[in-house]
């Protein structure tokens, strides 16, 4: 190793034992660094610095540095210390990477798109390797826990990316003379048109997995500059947590949460973005519902699991069947309880609220940062405050918080300042012990955090809330009204699962940004 240092005039590295920064990990997929034997060491600035075996291999450092957007500076080390390295880190290698690095670019017949574009893709699509790479990034996707899949098409790569825990994460591009081949599988998978590249399709796969359990994918195609872009959102309904103690409530909130959802009439409604967990929590709270004695109706755009015992259906706008035409259609089949995807508009909401002053109980979801606000953008909509009042039983605002990974967090002591930012002072944390992000590890797939939880903001209508929207009284002070009478704020039932040793301060802030 020295003589190549002194021959190419490229310093030795140094592997530390102690860790590497997660985020210097992240910028060179796994699959890449195996099949190049390289290890990202340190980032300063726009410069990365990597450990490589080979000086003479020009085209991996080339390629890192597209891969990456940084200056790449190598530095030598022995290729056993660097596969330790990324073993170490990185973990073993999984199915993705067999696939990726048993073939090449050269074991397909490449035969020029303007030819025959459509029997060319078809051609490909079911050639082994290609065939492979699908099932296998699929697989992987399910082993790793991502709820959906992106293939990306730029102009001089595939970029193939996977959303876990809610963040997305890089993974090792196939050869480019597979684009319109690996596409077109998954196109041949969701039934859906090969030949129609100009507009977006959707589609659904439904995959046996070797453990036998199925798996769902929605599939959507979208045209772009380069070619199509696909996500596939994977439905896993085995890793769907159904146990409403398990979702991260607090004792007093779940309390006020199950009182409600055993009325027999009102109104329930769920709040937060898109990805903030509020299919997951209707789901549990039907499922804890669901009686051979109870007539249950859910209207879904579209239908993400099935369960048994309960009438669902998808929406399809294109043939009107909208959420209000469902509604319409539910109320003459005699139900006790009714679920709708979304209120999206003053019909659906006016319906909604009719069906649960008729008997019904009534569960849905809105977009409002937190509980209180749903109130105004109902009247928004058109829903007169009286029968709001008379109607809404309790409204849930929520997130989805990363959890610290158990293996690698590390406990800390704050800073009065940085405990500040969350409204906390070190005399709130004395007698516990509070965490902070680890160095990254294989349990985590070196991102720090693993799996996610629940903040709930739970709103009661009492009958001073209730007198209140008769009123027409402004949303903060009903706001101010709920804290007094109890509702932790989504920030403060964040902040208490930095306490408990769950979640980070930054994951505190991030999460609720707009509670």
């Amino acid at each position: 190793m020295k003589v190549l240092s002194r021959e190419y005039k490229i310093h030795l590295a140094e592997i530390p034992e102690d860790g590497v920064d997660p985020s210097v990990l992240q910028l060179v997929p796994a699959d890449f660094a195996r099949k190049n034997n390289v290890f990202p060491l340190k980032r300063k600035g726009r410069i990365l610095y990597v450990a490589i075996s080979d000086p003479t291999n020009i085209a991996v450092l080339d390629n890192l540095t597209f891969l990456t957007g940084h200056r790449v500076e190598p530095l030598l080390a022995p290729e056993d210390k660097i596969n330790a390295a990324i073993k170490k880190y990185y973990g073993e290698e999984d199915e993705l990477s067999e696939v990726l690095s048993a073939v090449g670019e050269d074991e397909i017949e490449v035969i020029e798109e303007k030819e025959e574009p459509e029997e060319v893709a078809l051609q490909l699509a079911e050639e082994a390797p290609v065939v492979k790479f699908v099932n296998a990034l699929i697989r992987d996707a399910v082993k790793k826990g991502a709820s959906d899949i992106h293939i990306e098409p730029f102009e001089k790569e595939i970029r193939v990316r996977m959303r876990i825990d809610g963040t997305l994460h890089r993974m090792e591009s196939p050869p480019m003379s597979w684009k319109n081949a690996i596409v077109s599988r998954i196109k041949i998978l969701s039934k859906l048109d090969i030949a129609e590249r100009r507009l977006p399709q959707d589609g659904h796969i439904k995959m046996k997995m070797a453990d036998g359990k199925t798996i769902d994918l929605r599939v959507s195609t979208l045209p772009t500059l380069f070619g199509e872009k696909v996500v596939m959102r994977i439905l896993d309904k085995g890793s769907l947590q159904l146990d409403l103690t398990k979702l991260g409530f607090e004792p007093d909130s779940l309390k006020k949460f199950e009182y409600a959802i055993t009325r027999p009439y009102g109104m329930i409604l769920v709040t937060g973005p898109t990805g903030s967990g509020k299919t997951t929590t209707l789901y549990s709270a039907l499922s804890k519902l669901n009686r051979p004695e109870v007539n249950i109706m859910t209207a879904e755009d579209p239908v993400e699991y099935d369960f048994p015992g309960i009438n669902q259906v998808n929406v399809r706008e294109e043939i009107g069947l909208n959420f209000a035409a469902a509604l319409r259609a539910f109320l003459r089949q005699d139900p006790d309880i009714i679920m709708v995807g979304e209120i999206r508009d003053e019909e659906t909401a006016s319906i909604a609220v009719k069906a649960a002053l008729t008997g019904h109980l009534v569960l849905s979801t809105l977009h409002t940062n937190d509980a209180p606000s749903t109130i105004a953008r109902l009247i928004d909509m058109g829903v007169p405050p009286y029968l709001i009042a008379d109607s809404l039983i309790l409204v849930l605002a929520q997130r989805l918080i990363r959890k610290l990974c158990p293996k690698c967090k590390k406990p800390f002591k704050p800073n009065p300042e940085r405990l500040k930012m969350v409204g906390l002072t070190p005399k709130d944390i004395e007698g516990y012990t509070v965490y902070t992000e680890g160095e990254g590890c294989v349990e985590c797939n070196g991102t720090r955090y693993k799996g996610r939880e629940g903040v709930y903001e739970v709103m009661l209508v009492t009958p001073t809330i209730r007198e209140m929207i008769l009123d027409e009284r402004p949303i903060h002070e009903i706001r101010e009204r709920a804290i007094e009478e109890g509702m932790l704020t989504l920030r403060e039932a964040a902040v208490l699962k930095f306490i408990q040793g769950k979640t980070s301060i930054e994951e505190v802030l991030r999460a609720t940004m707009e509670g």
